[in-house]
């Protein structure tokens, strides 16, 4: 198991440096399915990490770790999530 100070750490990939964002949210969820990614459904999460794809110019969507979730039509404030992108992106 690692150290609890490894935790905070964002992983590497192939040796290349990865760069953790934490994510603020808060969003209006009627015509949401929930947070979580569900097939055939519009979710709130499958948005976010698609559009974060796009904004950070990564040519696919991110994978985010969200911190609680929200049920269908749910709205949210001060949702928090992270993910983690190559060191050398550089969003404009």
């Amino acid at each position: 198991m690692p150290h609890s100070a490894d935790l905070n750490q964002p992983p590497t990939q192939s040796g290349r440096g990865l760069v953790r964002l934490r994510v603020n949210l808060a969003y209006e969820g009627t015509n949401f399915n929930g947070w979580a990614i569900q097939p055939g459904q519009r979710t709130v999460q499958n948005e976010v990490q698609n559009a974060l794809g796009v904004a950070l110019h990564l040519g696919e969507p991110v994978v985010l770790t969200v911190a609680g979730r929200t049920d269908s039509g749910v709205h949210a404030r001060q949702q928090v999530a992270h993910c983690d992108i190559p060191a050398e992106t550089n969003p404009d």
